[in-house]
This record gives C-alpha cells, structure tokens and sequence, in this order.
C-alpha cells in the first residue's frame, strides 16, 4: 500500500475513523509495530499515523517501547474488554433466570445495564399476553430519571448521583423521580407508571456486583392495570431473578 493518503482510502477519513484502523492493525501474529511498518499496514501517511498514534499514547490505547519506538496495544484496552466480557457475562448467566420470570408472569422482561449514568438495555425477552410491553429493544439507552430500571439503580447509588439525574428536569418531575427513589430505598424495588411507554407499568430490581456496586437491574413490564394488580407478587418475582443472577454471576 502507498505511504500517501490517496484516494483509494478515501480523502474524508476522519480521526475517529483513522483511529480506529490503527488500533486494528494489530493482531497476534503484528502485536507491535514501528511507524513505518505501521503506515504501511493503514495506507495512510507516516505523518498522519504519527499525530494518531501519539494522541492514542495519550490516552493509554496504544503504547511506545521506549527502546525502539514501536507501538502496541495499551493496557486501556483490556479495561474496554473487561467492560465487554462482563457485559457479554451477564447476559449469557441471566438469560435463564430471565425466562424462568417471562414463563412466570407472562410479561417482558429486561436485563438494563448501568452505562455512563444511564440504564442500557442488553437483552429483553418479549411477554406473551395479547397486550404486552415492546418498547425499549435491546440497545436503547434509557436515563436514569426515567423508568423503573432507573429508579432502581440510583436507590443504591449516592445521593450525588439522584442529584446529577434529576438536575435539569422541572421542580416537578425531578420531585417525583426523588419520590420513587425513596420508594425503591424502603421496599427493595422501583415501580414506574408510564414512564417510557403510556398505559405500560414496570417493576425493577437493582443488581450489585461483588463489591456492592450498581451494575444494572433486572425489570418486568406490561399493562399497567395488570401490574398495579399484582404488584407485590410481581416484585417478589423480579427479585428472586435478581437474587438469581447474582448468584449465577458469583456475586454476594
């Protein structure tokens, strides 16, 4: 491949995207590479590759031996891939636990992951009543001010972090998202009425990894007139599922 950045790799590449490609030009078989080396391997300048890379050092996403200036793969990068296994973890040691609820109740159940203060959903397993809840598919990033899953994650988080999730909302809504922290605090679940969906309710329980540190909760929804119907039977439900991750998670 050339040294230049010529049309053949497309003169829009931006530095997210040139970034990205040096990161990925490492493999088992290239673990380190010296500039020109890893030039080659991008088809884009030693200059341009050289003002990357650096900026990669800075952030611990690639490093430098000091003796003969070749890069590689920075330490940061296994803390991103700890973040991915877990995630991948939890999914895979609550998918069983998550259906046992669904055959259960017959409503949709959620596994929501706490993600740069917000709820992220990783696997959602769909009810089998007529009237059933479909909103929030995998993927969707849900704040924390908002819904059942939300509530229940700040309910164990300080009270800088209720604070931060509510700051910018009205006196209103920020008031009731207080009041049903409190409820989650007292009784060991969050209930929502609406909050994502209108006419759906959701019950949420948090999860806690080792230390005791939030990592997401385990929620049910559906119509709301059914689950205001059987809510403490329905809470006692999504918290013997919680216990049940956590314990296949090896968590105490």
């Amino acid at each position: 491949m050339g040294q230049n950045d010529g049309p053949e790799r497309g003169s829009d590449l931006n530095g997210v995207t040139r970034a990205g490609e040096i990161l990925f030009a490492f493999t088992r078989e290239r673990p380190e590479m010296g500039l020109t080396r890893l030039a080659a391997e991008v088809g884009l300048s030693k200059a341009t590759v050289h003002r990357v890379a650096q900026t990669l050092v800075s952030l611990g996403l690639l490093e430098q031996n000091d003796q003969t200036r070749a890069y590689r793969l920075g330490v940061r990068i296994m803390q991103l891939a700890d973040v991915v296994a877990s995630s991948l973890d939890i999914r895979k040691e609550a998918r069983s636990a998550l259906r046992q609820l669904r055959e259960q109740t017959g409503e949709t159940v959620y596994l929501m992951l706490l993600r740069d203060n917000a709820a992220a959903c990783a696997e959602r397993i769909e009810g089998w009543h007529p009237m059933r809840d479909l909103s929030t598919p995998p993927g969707t990033v849900v704040p924390l001010h908002v819904g059942a899953s939300g509530s229940a994650i700040l309910s164990v988080l300080d009270t800088d972090a209720l604070d931060a999730a509510v700051s910018g909302l009205d006196p209103e809504r920020g008031a009731a998202v207080r009041r049903r922290v409190a409820f989650a605090r007292e009784h060991g679940y969050a209930v929502a009425r609406g909050d994502v969906s209108q006419g759906v309710g959701a019950i949420a329980v948090a999860l806690r990894d080792e230390s005791g540190a939030p990592v997401g909760a385990v929620s049910l929804g559906g119509l709301l007139e059914r689950v205001e119907a059987a809510e403490t039977q329905l809470a006692a439900s999504v918290s013997a599922t919680a216990a049940a991750v956590t314990s296949a998670m090896g968590w105490s």
